[in-house]
């Protein structure tokens, strides 16, 4: 997320519209009804009781985002349960409310689902209705159902669903933001403190939250259903921490009940172990009961249904260690993962070809089970198209991963929409090889770019899984830091981790992607094709980083999104490598980025090769003064990049969301059936 000191300001009159709910979002249906009619019932059971606990975690991430995102929820669900859209519209239109207010009203409460919360998935700034309070109230007030009952309950929602004023407008730590893995009158260096704590008592983060309930006195509240209180200690610091059980506990409580199906249905005995252990840390918050339930994950190789869930992703914490809820399910594409098995089959000579040499790189590379999948459900603050888990670094060094491609997400879209900021010249080459470069891209992103890379360890009997007189190639002396007992890549790199391991990823997926071995893999045999897939490949890379911008605070200068960060700094590093392949044709109302794509093999190639030979080192080592120095200098936002922001903002597109399908049990409970919704905002009213 990056740093940011200063209190975000309240948003002008004219700043406003940015951070209302767009018109136009371009919403498309996860389709995979042709892959789970193919599976077995027995599959398509465990796939909906696996798919009936990933939901009933759903309220946890709501209240994740924000203090009033869960009530927000409760409030529409009750009130489109007891009123349909076509009632609603009627009710509306007699009240005297525009059409389209009823049409912004149902836009934002879509908006809302998907991404969980009123503060955006991808960005995590707030956004809020685009029709005026007064039209939300008559809305509301105008149905035939129990309309005094919803106009109570929006009484208290109304003030925190349109607060536009300061320190409202973006997660951050306060002053400068707002955030509910902490309470409001807590501060960084108190959370320091409390994660101090906790890496000194070798405790993952990933399952709790933080609230400040007295002077130097904290509560350290773990998801589960069994409420109680834990133990109390007394940190170095004089600080007095308790543990705390049961948050969430509703939430989990759903979770734990819907396991218990899933487990009867399970196809094998590890899938049986995964899902108890999941039982285990729902129920009891103990996370280390969760790392089991990811070993038991990463040994179920090649199952039909692919499902994982947790507090998993750490994107949105602002000291990047506390996880976020996400639960999927999914069906095998057997097909297309026999192109990602090729790829798992050559990573240790792929991973050879990396430029930081073999000290710096794992002993051993652990092929994981990399699939391409059909995605059923994904229920969190929003749908990526690659994973690469578990991210429990001791489990990713001594067991291993796996690494998924969510196929129907990477095919939704348009192919005829052009993206933003593009020629038209590259949109016809982009039309043609979009969709091999963007499964390239995710497929050495998450199996070699994730997969990749030593951490410099030291063991807890005082052995090292390294030489000690290992040279840092930047100074040429011997190193002087790593891994200590209990530390993470995580722990030490805090905020600032995920958008580096991001552009770690994103840049060894550049760096291998115009390997020809790795394309004929892909299907890309001939040179012309080759070339074009490369030149997509490289283009879309950095025109994500010059539209990244978006996700850029100049006021704060904060960075909202790891994602985007990392792309930023690719594209710098293009910009100022000797020899810049990059054009950026920038007026007050137009913006355009093209490369030289003859020159991605040397010039580009040379660029991002010392990017990743730096980024790696610097993560293998724990050197956090040097990778924080080098990598925020990358990252760093000038004058000129505040300008083409802004031309940004003014020609922006609203990002494509998703409608998801149902799941039922058929009246025997012997078969699931499958029930789809239109792909629209009122096809996600109709879904929720």
């Amino acid at each position: 997320n990056g740093h940011a000191a200063s209190t975000t300001p309240a948003a002008t009159p004219a700043q406003l519209p940015l951070y209302m709910v767009p018109r136009k979002v371009p919403y498309f249906l996860l389709d995979c009804e042709k892959a789970f009619q193919l599976i077995s019932p027995k599959d398509r059971l465990y796939a909906h009781h696996m798919y009936n606990a990933a939901w009933n975690g759903f309220g946890a991430c709501a209240e994740q985002v924000s203090a009033e995102s869960k009530p927000l929820f409760n409030f529409f669900n009750k009130f489109f349960t007891e009123n349909s859209v076509k009632d609603i519209k009627s009710s509306a239109a007699a009240a005297g409310v525009a059409e389209d207010d009823v049409a912004m009203f149902i836009e934002f409460f879509a908006y809302l689902y998907t991404n969980a919360g009123n503060y955006l998935s991808f960005g995590d700034s707030k956004f809020i209705p685009s029709l005026d309070q007064a039209a939300f109230e008559k809305i509301v007030a105008s149905v035939p159902n129990n309309a005094a009952s919803h106009v109570a309950t929006l009484k208290s929602l109304l003030g925190p669903l349109y607060d536009h004023g300061e320190s409202k407008l973006s997660l951050a730590y306060p002053p400068a933001g707002t955030t509910s893995y902490y309470s409001e009158n807590i501060t960084e260096a108190d959370v320091k403190i409390v994660n101090d704590f906790l890496i000194s008592k070798d405790i993952s983060m990933y399952n709790n939250r933080v609230f400040k309930t007295a002077e130097n006195t904290f509560e350290v509240r773990f998801a589960s259903a069994d409420v109680k209180d834990g133990e109390t200690f007394t940190a170095p610091s004089g600080a007095t921490i308790k543990f705390v059980y049961g948050d969430y506990s509703s939430n989990m409580a759903g979770i734990v009940k819907a396991l218990a199906g899933a487990k009867s249905a399970a196809s094998n005995s590890t899938q049986e172990a995964m899902v108890q252990h999941y039982i285990n840390t729902f129920k009891t918050g103990d996370i280390n009961e969760h790392k089991q339930s990811q070993i038991q994950w990463v040994k179920d190789i090649g199952p039909v249904v692919e499902t994982n869930m947790g507090f998993i992703e750490s994107y949105r914490d602002p000291s990047g260690v506390r996880g976020e809820w996400e639960g999927f399910v999914a069906v095998v594409d057997k097909d297309q993962s026999v192109k990602y098995g090729k790829l798992v089959a050559g990573g240790d000579e792929f991973v050879a070809r990396l430029p930081w040499g073999p000290e710096f790189e794992k002993d051993k590379f652990h092929a994981p089970d990399f699939t391409s999948l059909e995605v059923l459900t994904f229920a969190s603050s929003g749908v990526p198209l690659g994973i690469c888990i578990p991210n429990y670094d001791d489990i990713r060094e001594n067991v291993g991963f796996k690494n998924v491609f969510l196929g129907n997400v990477g095919g939704a879209m348009n192919p005829n929409d052009k993206p933003a900021h593009v020629t038209d010249v590259d949109f016809e080459v982009y039309k043609k090889h979009f969709v091999a470069a963007l499964s390239l891209n995710v497929g050495i992103h998450e199996l070699l770019g994730h997969g990749s890379g030593k951490l410099l360890t030291e063991n807890s009997d005082g052995t090292f899984n390294f030489d000690k007189s290992l040279v840092n190639p930047f100074t040429g002396k011997a190193v002087e830091s790593w891994y200590k007992p209990g530390e993470s890549w995580g722990s030490k790199f805090g905020s600032l981790a995920n958008a580096y391991e991001e552009c770690r990823a994103e840049a060894v997926s550049l760096y291998l992607g115009v390997e020809s071995d790795i394309l004929e893999i892909f299907g890309k045999s001939s040179k012309e094709e080759q070339f074009g897939t490369v030149h997509v490949l490289w283009l879309h890379m950095v025109r994500a980083g010059l539209v990244g911008l978006e996700m850029y605070t100049p006021e704060t200068k904060q960075w909202r999104q790891a994602h985007m960060r990392a792309r930023f700094c690719i594209l710098q590093t293009l910009l100022r490598g000797e020899n810049s392949i990059l054009k950026i044709d920038h007026t007050e109302n137009s913006l355009e980025i093209s490369l030289d794509a003859d020159r991605i093999q040397t010039d580009g190639h040379k660029a991002i090769g010392d990017l990743i030979k730096h980024l790696n080192i610097y993560k293998a080592m724990g050197d956090v003064a040097g990778g924080t120095k080098y990598f925020e200098d990358l990252t760093a936002v000038d004058d000129k990049f505040v300008k083409i922001r802004e031309t940004i903002m003014k020609l922006r597109k609203p990002r494509r969301q998703f409608v998801q399908h149902h799941t039922r049990l058929n009246a025997d409970g012997s078969d699931v059936e499958l029930f789809k919704f239109e792909a629209s905002a009122e096809g996600v009213v109709r879904s929720e």
